[in-house]
């Protein structure tokens, strides 16, 4: 049983001697594809069925989808979604410096009271 995309080599002769070799990646008409193997069978984003008759557009090597405008939704949706991540991360990253920062701060202000102290006595 084959899935997804394949490449079908044709020897094209003409009458000189030259062979050209085409690569089709057309469906013929009298083979069907067992759309219940495919994971291509619906869109990824907005579960329209997808046909093997009709562009499918791909994303990331495995996701397909019915139209450019749901491709680009995704790809949006994913950036949206490495930016939270990243910006979670930059400000969990940030308090943790700044925790760091007030630990550090509280330990020399203690050391300049322990010296103050010493200094009366």
């Amino acid at each position: 049983m084959e899935v997804g995309l394949r490449l079908l080599p044709k020897i094209i002769s003409s009458k000189s001697n030259s062979n050209i070799l085409v690569k089709s990646a057309v469906k013929k008409s009298n083979q069907t594809i067992p759309m219940d193997f495919c994971y291509l069978k619906t869109c990824n984003l907005c579960n329209k069925q997808l046909s093997p008759n009709k562009d499918i557009y791909m994303y990331r090597g495995d996701q397909g989808f019915c139209s450019i405008e749901c491709r680009n939704r995704q790809i949006v949706l994913d950036e949206m979604k490495e930016l939270e991540i990243s910006t979670k991360q930059m400000v969990q990253s940030y308090r943790q410096c700044c925790n760091e920062a007030r630990r550090e701060t509280s330990l020399i202000l203690e050391d300049i009271r322990m010296q103050r102290l010493k200094s009366k006595v």
